[in-house]
């Protein structure tokens, strides 16, 4: 998963959602959704997006609207490995500090900056994944590595014992 191909775009406000889509599609060959609604974004967390922008009020839709954290929650819960940012009118540090605690990775104000603050993120996270993917396939060779080791130690005391090695030069 080292590269973003899928973005859901999840705001109340169409006109916001379509503005950052189309700031979005101009610098990148990503495929992106918009839903008005939390609910329908959760309904379609099968298409496995890698990001997530999500409103942080959803209080044009109804009462009973899941509210951004709740949205977020379910998410992370649903697919840990996607990438939630926070969008939201608000610049409250409170209400930052609480999405980043329950797993968003950035938290940007809308605001004239907003669509940059957005790209910039959408680097940050590729970067991440790039990091992620390295720092696995380090693991995987040490691991290899110490395996290979093993056998190459056990393989030479099994020779000496069966005396097929004699006198060895380390000794």
């Amino acid at each position: 998963m080292a590269e973003v191909k899928m973005i859901f775009i999840v705001d109340d406000d169409q006109m916001q959602a379509m503005m950052l889509q189309d700031y979005l599609s101009k610098y990148s060959t990503f495929d992106i959704k918009i839903f008005n609604s939390g609910e329908e974004c959760l309904k379609n967390l099968s298409l496995n997006p890698q990001v997530v922008f999500l409103d942080y009020n959803f209080d044009k839709i109804g009462k009973n609207a899941m509210n951004g954290t709740e949205i977020l929650k379910e998410i992370k819960a649903a697919k840990p490995e996607t990438e939630v940012v926070m969008f939201s009118g608000q610049d409250r540090i409170e209400v930052a500090v609480n999405t980043m605690k329950y797993g968003a990775f950035d938290y940007i104000v809308k605001s004239e900056s907003a669509f940059h603050r957005s790209e910039n993120v959408i680097f940050n996270i590729i970067k991440r994944m790039k990091l992620q993917g390295e720092a696995r396939l380090y693991k995987k060779l040490t691991f290899t590595f110490a395996i290979a080791f093993v056998v190459v130690i056990v393989a030479i005391i099994i020779l000496y014992k069966l005396g097929m090695i004699k006198d060895p030069a380390w000794v």
